[in-house]
């Protein structure tokens, strides 16, 4: 609206100006010098109005963009009142740099609530530019290199020569090991980059945790899920077992007082076998779960092999097609790539593959899937080329609460299970440096990978 009522009042101004010359042209023609002359006059005057309005219009203009320019959000655009055209412009230049303020007021508050929140992260965290130089460093930063400057890359060379060779490295993102001198003792630390690119310029931000932290982070949720899942299998064990004591030791004391010189009927005696054979059954769970708990801590070392897992899958399957062929479950295996070769324990891979598959059948089984499948598939990880085993199944897959406890000793969402087959494979697979991962999706199956 406002650049309309501009566009036409210099169009009105141009359309005077030069109605004013083929007047002025007249009156010369017609030798009327004086009123020619007034004209003229009146001409230049239109011209220096028009001059007049587009350099105030121009200045504000140059005004505003000199404002955005050099970041000077300071400016006002009054409005006088005199010309409203002017006065609706200075209105929009004023209402934008508000905005602008406003935009800019509310990015700074969040770089400095971000800032904040990264000082007192426990993680030390140190960023360089391009050029070497730190952009940022948090407190956990200065306190692991107490006393030490740290304004440039070069600076860490002095600390850690490890350090400084990761921190120089051009490689792209990814997670380093290095020993760096500690207050007392060398302190192995682990080291992950991450690039970022902050208007136009690479940024690499660098997060250093303490191995042994890290490990005990671990270490201490490992033991509280293990110490959470077997006072829940004790308790399950340990309750019935008092209740029922409690009515045996009852039921005595009434034959004691009632039957001095007869003997008790046999209802009366049955009433104290039911309750002794299920205190039987609770303590020989206890001793299974004691059994299982001695399986986990003293597992076998690992015989290490060359061992081609094609041909250890090859004859899995075959066992495995024979031993659930009454429940019509199909098993294929598939080989992306040949004469894969590991160093591994044979007989304890084949125990984790006979894990994982039991696991897949069960799966399968409680689903009631109409075409019920597990695949067997050898290949090699694309980024790393590494041997993997897949196995897939087609089931219901694992709910989210399972899939964080799945790998957790004695826990278990099957009746009358141990809860130690996936756990105790996960731990086979660190004793042959691999790990064993799930990847699931509710109702379209899950996914265990065996990686060497």
């Amino acid at each position: 609206m406002v650049f309309k009522q501009f566009r036409l009042q210099v169009s009105l101004r141009v359309f005077l100006i030069v109605a004013s010359a083929f007047i002025f042209s007249f009156f010369v023609q017609k030798e009327l010098i004086a009123t020619a002359a007034f004209v003229f006059v009146l001409i230049w005057y239109q011209v220096w109005l028009l001059l007049q309005k587009v350099n105030s219009i121009a200045f504000d203009l140059k005004k505003f963009l000199d404002s955005l320019n050099y970041d000077d959000l300071t400016q006002t655009f009054t409005v006088n009142n005199t010309n409203e055209t002017k006065d609706d412009l200075n209105k929009t230049f004023q209402k934008a740099l508000n905005r602008f303020r406003d935009k800019r007021s509310q990015r700074e508050s969040d770089l400095q609530f971000y800032k904040s929140i990264s000082q007192h992260i426990d993680s030390a965290i140190i960023c360089f530019d391009t050029s070497g130089k730190v952009v940022f460093s948090n407190k956990t930063t200065k306190r692991l290199f107490t006393g030490v400057k740290s304004s440039h890359i070069l600076d860490f060379e002095s600390i850690s020569l490890e350090l400084f060779n990761i921190f120089n490295n051009k490689d792209e993102e990814g997670v380093y090991y290095c020993t760096i001198p500690g207050l007392y003792a060398s302190e192995r630390v682990v080291v992950q980059k991450l690039l970022l690119y902050v208007k136009g310029e690479m940024i690499n931000v660098f997060n250093i945790n303490r191995v042994e932290e890290e490990v005990e982070k671990v270490e201490i949720q490992s033991w509280e899920a293990l110490i959470s899942v077997l006072t829940h299998e004790i308790m399950n064990a340990i309750a019935p077992v008092a209740s029922l004591s409690d009515t045996v030791k009852g039921e005595l004391e009434y034959l004691k007082d009632n039957y001095e010189n007869e003997v008790p009927t046999k209802e009366e005696i049955s009433d104290l076998i039911i309750p002794m054979e299920t205190i039987s059954n609770r303590v020989a769970s206890l001793s299974n779960l004691a059994d299982n708990f001695r399986v986990m801590a003293h597992l076998r070392e690992s015989q290490l092999e060359h061992l081609n897992i094609n041909h250890l899958c090859a004859e899995a399957i075959e066992s495995y097609t024979q031993k659930y062929h009454e429940q019509n479950i199909k098993f294929d295996f598939q080989i992306q790539h040949e004469g894969l070769m590991v160093t591994a324990d044979a007989q304890q891979i084949r125990q984790v593959l006979d894990a994982v598959v039991t696991n897949a059948v069960e799966e399968l089984t409680i689903s009631e899937i109409k075409s019920p499948l597990v695949i067997i598939r050898s290949t090699q990880e694309e980024s790393k080329n590494k041997p993997i085993i897949r196995i897939i199944d087609n089931g219901s897959g694992i709910e989210e609460e399972a899939q964080n406890r799945i790998f957790i000793p004695f826990y278990t969402t099957k009746k009358d299970h141990t809860g130690i087959g996936l756990s105790l494979s996960r731990q086979i697979m660190r004793r042959n440096n691999g790990r064993l991962t799930l990847k699931t999706e509710i109702n379209r199956g899950s996914e265990f990978t065996l990686r060497f």
